[in-house]
């Protein structure tokens, strides 16, 4: 969700100071979606690519390369901005030279985070499964994976922050907590 207060209605960009000044205001920490987008497109292309390789050429590990390449830009990106190359690419090239601008929003992390180390595990899984020549289990495997990491690209759709935003009024109901 986006906090907007401060719209410059020629260019419709947020005034910086503003976006910080509302993410600390809502305790929630300010992210660079045009980063966050990019990561995401980046996973799912490497998905695809992987599962591509593993159905077209079975006999060579490059399926299984590209998936684990994507399960560990996902999971240990989370840990270390370092590894997360297409975030990397997108702060240290992509916004200086003014290709893309960075859209700060105030966003609650913690189940982002949780859902990339989940995704991270998922994509290892299928990595393992295509280097087994269990084609058809990795692809099961990444095609629930990436439509949720399209949604949440294309429309910030978090389909894990909903589930756990259910859960958490499903237990206030009960509990009254």
């Amino acid at each position: 969700m986006r906090y907007h207060s401060i719209v410059d209605r020629d260019t419709l960009h947020l005034d910086r100071e503003t976006v910080m000044a509302e993410a600390i205001a809502h305790e929630t920490e300010c992210t660079d979606v045009t980063a966050r987008r990019a990561h995401q497109f980046g996973v799912v292309g490497l998905s695809v690519l992987g599962i591509a390789f593993a159905w077209i050429v079975p006999e060579m590990p490059t399926g299984g390369i590209l998936l684990l390449a994507a399960g560990v830009i996902m999971g240990v990106g989370r840990f270390w901005t370092g590894a997360d190359v297409f975030r990397q690419f997108v702060w240290r090239v992509a916004e200086p030279r003014g290709w893309v601008q960075a859209d700060l929003v105030p966003e609650a992390m913690a189940t982002r985070r949780v859902a990339r180390v989940i995704g991270g595990l998922v994509l290892g899984a299928a990595a393992l499964l295509a280097f087994a020549d269990e084609t058809v289990a990795a692809t099961a495997l990444t095609g629930m994976l990436v439509p949720m990491m399209l949604l949440d690209a294309t429309a910030s759709i978090c389909l894990l922050c909903i589930a756990r935003v259910q859960f958490r009024m499903l237990q206030y109901r009960i509990t009254g907590r």
